[in-house]
């Protein structure tokens, strides 16, 4: 397929700036009236048209360019450290990643922690139970089939054991827990997209509802680090090992632009992972899980000659990607290439 690209100083038709128009405002990221800055950038004119329709060589190679939106450079958060530029991960389509992941120090002295941003115009999303958690049999259960392998970008811990919080969760007609008002909501609709919010006033059920996964209150909400975050850490946000504040943490968010960021790494309090969620763009945003156990997000690629291979955001995360294809007992959330 060519491409075509205005070249400096050409001359456009007067009929054709109408028919250009039109094509910028459908594919130019539409971003929340008084949100952040949009955490993309537009790498193609119309970008939006060019659909996932087979795998290509990676641009990784430095053969093809990155067709797709892209998401912008973070700024350092902490004094004195350097931008860490994202770095295309999993398989690709024709418009290039729809997965990218970086890292950032939260403040002097800390370790980095792991942020990815999923674009959810090319990626899918969906929620899977684990074998024992919630309990029972569901239509997306642990393990992932092989016969998604091909399109697997990622995946990543879903929230608390449901014995330990109230946070409920719902697939394709049926609840395993039941949900709660004003609980953070994790919404997934049947056209793999998702969305976060306070469950029964920002989000609630309706018919295009696939899933919801429930856990504890929102962290980041209408762009701002909501103030619980540094109310009684420990009672509010979830005991760690050694009732430690600052600890492993993992939260996920949405943006203005209806991306996806999921941070997460050590050293963390419940404030500073919803400040690093808010760097990274997030407008509405909850905490998963904590504990060096629990945090993960795994990255896989299906083009190598030995099949599907996954990577650790951080080597230190201790659960190997494969844990996500075998059956494992929690629940977790998975990312496809459209």
């Amino acid at each position: 397929m060519r491409h075509h690209r205005i070249r400096p100083g050409a001359r456009i038709h007067k009929n054709s700036l109408g028919v250009l128009a039109t094509v910028l405002l459908l594919v130019w990221p539409r971003t929340v009236t008084g949100a952040p800055v949009a955490d993309v950038v537009n790498t193609y004119p119309w970008a939006a048209f060019a659909n996932h329709g087979f795998m290509r060589p990676s641009s990784r190679l430095g053969s093809y360019e990155q067709l797709w939106y892209a998401p912008i450079t973070l700024s350092p958060m902490a004094a004195g450290a350097q931008s860490v530029p994202w770095v295309p991960k999993g398989d690709e389509g024709i418009g290039g990643a729809a997965l990218f992941t970086t890292t950032i120090v939260p403040q002097a002295g800390a370790q980095p922690v792991a942020v990815a941003w999923m674009n959810q115009q090319q990626a899918s999303t969906q929620i899977y139970a684990g074998t024992t958690q919630p309990g029972g049999s569901w239509p997306y259960q642990a393990p992932i089939p092989s016969s998604r392998f091909p399109t697997l970008l990622a995946a990543f811990e879903g929230g608390f054991q449901f014995s330990a919080t109230s946070g409920g969760f719902y697939q394709a007609g049926r609840y395993g827990s039941p949900l709660h008002n004003g609980d953070a909501s994790l919404v997934e609709y049947d056209n793999g997209t998702v969305n976060i919010g306070a469950w029964g006033s920002e989000v609630s059920m309706t018919s295009s509802v696939q899933s919801v996964r429930q856990n504890l209150t929102l962290l980041v909400d209408h762009g701002e680090v909501t103030p619980q975050a540094s109310i009684a850490p420990l009672v509010t946000w979830g005991y760690s090992l050694g009732n430690l504040v600052s600890t492993w943490r993992s939260g996920i968010g949405v943006t203005a632009n209806h991306n996806l960021v999921w941070v997460g790494g050590p050293g963390l309090s419940p404030a500073e992972l919803g400040a690093v969620l808010v760097h990274a763009g997030a407008i509405e945003g909850m905490q998963l899980d904590i504990n060096p156990d629990w945090v993960n997000f795994a990255t896989y690629t299906d083009t190598t000659p030995s099949g599907i291979v996954g990577t650790n955001l951080l080597s230190s995360m201790i659960f190997p990607p494969v844990h996500y294809l075998g059956p494992f007992w929690r629940d977790f959330v998975a990312v496809f290439l459209r």
